[in-house]
């Protein structure tokens, strides 16, 4: 049996408890586990007591000396001991929620701890505890995304398991000839590596050797839709040369140039006969909407109909309240079409997207339903276009005949990474913002200076403005002191007495997100504490302030983002940035933010800071998302692999041939796999 179709209850000790935790973690088979990465290691070699410094992780042996102390808040324990370090050195361990460990702590026991080291305090926070003094600590030790049902230590252990197991029944998918040409690991290699190193090396090469597979397939994957879409004819669209001037008359203000050349280019592919399949790629507030609504204008000239999909019913709702204000002195008819549209009023518009009565279908993934049918489906369009997967803008495209296709993204890409992501669509820019936007000034504060923060909150406030207020986490981590999105909301409710303030966070019902969104920008909802999720959100141009806690753990790209759902209306707007930078890396970050709003000169910024000094750095917002490869960081292998992809599908017997049987059986795998993210 394949490891793909293998569940991982086939592995010892894994039974339905377990098997629950791992499906909640997306993992339901061998192949699942053993290709489920880590998102960092933790250095468990022992480093002599002087070379300790404040916030170091480290690992050390210690005899215990003297009782163990126990106190509880509320269900959790607090654990005390004195032990000494090296045999000389007097130091406190705490142990959070361990209590368990009590009755074998015992005096002049020798353990092996592996904690953070507080300098001030001289107290040794522990994660992990060895009783056996005489173990040897591995030098890294993989850690993995778990939750609350199994943790990230017994996921490892099952995958050592799984791969002492079922080694030898790993399929390979690279051809040899690729593998010596790069000098690359075999895939089996790889794995022990990544699970199981000796060393940075270790790490290294196996990385390596994972991402340009992972990169190859996604580029194979890219590069055979693009040769599948330019194989039917399109049709040339009768749009008028006028069709763009008489949109302008429509506009409450001028386009800028980069929309002008935007829709140009737009309109010379709906006139061509092949399908259109343009990518308008522009900073946050750069107008892409009125880009978007001109195509749906020339598409409704020459008699088609459009759709314009977004991955949320709220931005649906704003995408259509525009477009009904532009069209009104059109005749264009607009209607909206998601999940929250029922009974009659489903049915009705139904019927008339089938007669073409609409011109214009703005909607969520409502529109893929069965049912919807057009008359003549002629555009389409998919707003935040990465929060849609292939699968679902090719079931989308299936209601028409060859439509021309339009995607936005609000996500700058650097131009060293732009041919490789998208070199199977047009890319039009929109690199400048409309004239009168007002810059967003963005602050820095250190986190222990918070008040100011608030206190500039509380004076917009109390002028009638709205602020965003997001945290890194929702919740507190013993192991960890970010500021949690629970945490703050208590603080800020009572900061902001005699405001309404409320609390978002990604695991919320949808549908209780989008109410809370609705209620923020219909102004019920003066402060906003949140998480990342509104990093994509809808048009509050009441919102002046985004104060961001814990900044120095985002990348720049979504701090951009982040500072992006402010500065949208006509009041000055203000981002703060409330820090514990310690790092060089991590201040360089926070001083771009302050010195540029440019989101193309901040990605290209990005891509210097994650470089190669930093192992697993967070994903860019809005890039395609992969298991273990980072684009920033790898994208000369990305590079590479577009070169490979080109050449492999361009040799007649790649789909027949013995050599490249592993990865074609891959590549259709990777075919339902690999898309953009949710």
């Amino acid at each position: 049996m394949s490891l793909k179709s293998l569940s991982v209850r086939a592995l010892p000790g894994v039974g339905p408890q377990k098997e629950r935790a791992l499906e909640a973690l997306d993992i339901r088979t061998v192949d699942d586990l053993l290709h489920t990465y880590p998102f960092r290691y933790d250095e468990r070699a022992e480093k002599p007591f002087p070379e300790w410094r404040d916030g170091d992780r480290v690992t050390a042996r210690a005899v215990l000396e003297g009782p163990v102390q126990v106190r509880w808040r509320g269900s959790k324990s607090i654990m005390t001991a004195r032990v000494r370090v090296d045999g000389q050195h007097p130091v406190v361990c705490l142990w959070f929620s361990q209590h368990y460990l009590r009755a074998k702590l015992t005096d002049g026991r020798f353990i092996l701890v592996t904690g953070k080291w507080n300098e001030a305090l001289r107290r040794l926070v522990v994660s992990e505890t060895s009783l056996d003094a005489a173990a040897k600590s591995p030098p890294l030790v993989p850690m993995y995304r778990a939750n609350k049902d199994i943790s990230s230590k017994t996921i490892h252990q099952l995958i050592l398991r799984a791969l002492d197991q079922y080694a030898d029944q790993m399929a390979e998918s690279l051809p040899y000839a690729l593998m010596r040409k790069y000098r690359l690991w075999s895939h089996r290699d790889a794995l022990f590596g990544i699970h199981q190193p000796k060393s940075h090396e270790d790490v290294r090469q196996a990385r390596r050797r994972l991402v340009f597979e992972e990169f190859l397939l996604f580029q194979l994957q890219l590069q055979w839709i693009r040769a599948q879409r330019e194989k039917p004819v399109g049709r040339a669209q009768p749009v008028p040369n006028d069709a763009l001037a008489a949109f302008e008359v429509l506009l409450p203000s001028p386009m800028t140039d980069a929309q002008r050349r935007a829709c140009e280019d737009i309109l010379r592919d709906l006139q061509r006969p092949a399908p259109m399949t343009r990518l308008i790629q522009g900073d946050v507030g750069s107008g892409k909407t009125w880009v978007a609504l001109f195509a749906c204008f020339a598409v409704h000239l020459a008699g088609g109909q459009a759709v314009l999909m977004a991955p949320t019913e709220i931005l649906a709702e704003q995408h259509a309240r525009l477009a009904r204000q532009l069209f009104a002195p059109s005749g264009i008819r607009v209607e909206l079409l998601t999940g929250s549209v029922t009974g009659r009023d489903r049915e009705r518009i139904l019927a008339e997207i089938s007669s073409g009565q609409v011109s214009l279908a703005v909607g969520t993934h409502a529109l893929l339903s069965e049912g919807v049918e057009f008359r003549d489906l002629a555009l389409l369009v998919t707003d935040e276009q990465h929060r849609f997967g292939v699968a679902q803008r090719a079931r989308l495209r299936e209601k028409g005949r060859a439509p021309d296709v339009l995607m936005l993204s609000a996500t700058p890409i650097p131009r060293t990474l732009a041919l490789a992501i998208y070199g199977d669509m047009d890319v039009s820019l929109l690199n400048e913002l409309p004239k009168g936007r007002k810059p967003i000034q963005t602050v820095a504060v250190p986190s222990r200076d918070d008040e100011a923060a608030l206190r500039l909150i509380r004076r917009e406030l109390s002028r009638g403005r709205q602020a965003y207020i997001v945290a890194p986490a929702i919740e507190a981590s013993e192991q960890d002191d970010v500021t949690s999105a629970t945490e703050l909301y208590a603080r800020v409710c009572e900061y902001l007495a005699g405001f309404r303030v409320d609390l978002l966070h990604g695991r919320m019902p949808s549908a209780d997100k989008e109410r809370m969104m609705r209620a923020f920008r219909d102004g019920d909802i003066h402060a906003l504490v949140a998480t990342t999720v509104i990093e994509v959100g809808i048009d509050v141009p009441n919102a002046t302030v985004m104060a961001i806690y814990g900044a120095e753990r985002f990348g720049l790209a979504q701090l951009h983002q982040l500072r992006g759902r402010v500065g949208r209306g006509q009041h000055p707007s203000y981002c703060v940035l409330i820090h514990d930078a310690k790092s060089e890396a991590a201040r360089a970050r926070i001083e771009t933010m302050i010195h540029t709003n440019d989101g193309f000169e901040i990605a290209e910024r990005d891509l210097e800071f994650r470089g190669p000094g930093e192992l697993f750095g967070l994903r860019q917002s809005g890039l395609p998302d992969f298991s273990l490869g980072d684009l920033a960081r790898d994208y000369r292998i990305m590079e590479v692999a577009r070169e490979e992809a080109l050449a492999l599908l361009g040799r007649d017997d790649f789909w027949y041939a013995p050599w490249a049987e592993g990865l074609r059986e891959a590549l259709k795998t990777a075919m339902d796999k690999i898309s953009y993210r949710d």
